[in-house]
């Protein structure tokens, strides 16, 4: 591998240090709608992450196809700075770097993702519990008529009616 293919690559890397920050941003926000609770903003939040996550992918696929052809099968950040170490000692310092932000911003977004995991599942159990109490109420609801007064005294009559008949 020489200079100029590690600039390339550096660059390549670059584009996905920049797309794991829009992505982590992207987190951020999603978070920020669950607990406001809008869910037409979650469903554009949501593309956005699928879009950036497409993206990310690409760029990766990218990039390991620069490395196949260089004669590499597959590089990771520690071997492309491994390589670099021979070839040129700013670059790698570049590499190093970015392999630490890359690293944060990993954990940082799987933090976040936790976090929206959770809210979630807060979410899920509170409709569930919304959901219990309409269930309840209109079971209390269904003995009265629409002037409040019980039904069952209506079916009693009904019924006696029947039998008389």
């Amino acid at each position: 591998m020489n200079i100029e293919k590690l600039k390339i690559l550096k660059s390549l890397i670059d584009e996905e240090l920049e797309l794991y920050t829009e992505l982590d941003t992207f987190f951020e926000e999603k978070r920020k709608i669950l607990i406001s609770n809008s869910t037409e903003e979650l469903l554009a939040i949501d593309d956005k992450i699928l879009n950036t996550v497409a993206s990310i992918k690409s760029a990766v696929n990218h990039r390991q196809q620069i490395t196949f052809k260089c004669g590499y099968r597959s590089l990771n950040m520690s071997q492309i700075i491994e390589l670099a170490k021979n070839i040129d000692a700013d670059i790698t310092e570049d590499f190093k770097i970015t392999q630490k932000e890359i690293n944060e911003l990993i954990n940082e977004i799987a933090k976040k993702e936790r976090i929206i995991k959770e809210l979630i599942r807060h979410g899920m159990n509170m409709v569930n519990k919304t959901l219990g109490l309409i269930s309840n109420a209109t079971t209390l609801t269904g003995d009265y008529n629409n002037r409040g007064k019980s039904t069952q005294g209506e079916i009693n009559r009904i019924s006696s009616v029947v039998e008389e008949v």
